[in-house]
């Protein structure tokens, strides 16, 4: 991991922290002993990415960088926990959910980028990159949701694939601009879409229940 360029180094670090605290948060709120917050805060942190190496037919990053991975997966947990027993979320709802919110968009912006990124220094033009872009960035939020007995956020109306896109689409726009700008500009994109989404209530439109449950009868 050390080996990486200063820029996907610092995205990398940053999105598996914040992705998986934001597995461990949803553990804790789902109840799960600390097998299932640790299953939670991995899939989540190494999901996206597992899924984005093997569309591109390489090994997965943790597997090669397993020992850093997960050492900053399971100090992640440790944090979570035990601010969850001092905190538990049944009387701090409000602090917890935010915190979720919070480290999940950091997540998502990190990794989005970083699956660009990782994409477009294999060969894959910009179209291909941004879809394994975005995989890398909602993958593990997918899996972590699936895990938890949630329902799946961004298949919801929430604007969260949208964030990625948009990030991805800015970085490959700034490419050219140096090394960090582009990093600066896509996790900085995603970010506002995402928590701006959040906060003013944006949503993606959505079929009528009555329609949706037709379609499943």
């Amino acid at each position: 991991m050390l080996e990486l360029p200063l820029p996907l180094l610092v995205m990398t670090v940053m999105g598996i922290v914040a992705f998986a605290a934001s597995g461990a948060v949803a553990g804790a709120r789902a109840g799960m002993d600390w097998l299932g917050v640790s299953t939670l805060a991995a899939v989540t942190a190494i999901g996206g990415g597992t899924l984005r190496d093997l569309l591109m037919v390489q090994t997965p990053g943790w597997l090669i960088d397993f020992w850093p991975t997960i050492t900053l997966i399971a100090i992640t947990v440790v944090v979570v926990w035990f601010a969850a027993r001092v905190f538990p979320w049944q009387r701090h709802t409000t602090w917890m959910g935010r915190v979720f919110i919070f480290t999940d968009a950091i997540g998502l912006a990190a990794f989005t980028i970083v699956g660009t990124d990782i994409a477009r220094n294999a060969g894959f033009p910009a179209g291909p990159a941004v879809v394994l872009g975005v995989i890398s960035g909602i993958g593990g939020g997918i899996i972590r949701d699936v895990l938890a007995g949630k329902r799946i956020s961004i298949f919801d109306g929430e604007v969260y694939a949208l964030a990625a896109v948009a990030g991805s689409v800015a970085f490959i726009l700034t490419e050219s601009f140096g090394e960090w700008i582009p990093f600066i500009v896509g996790v900085s994109i995603t970010l506002v879409i995402r928590l701006g989404a959040v906060a003013l209530g944006w949503q993606v439109p959505t079929l009528p229940t009555q329609a949706r449950d037709s379609l499943e009868s």
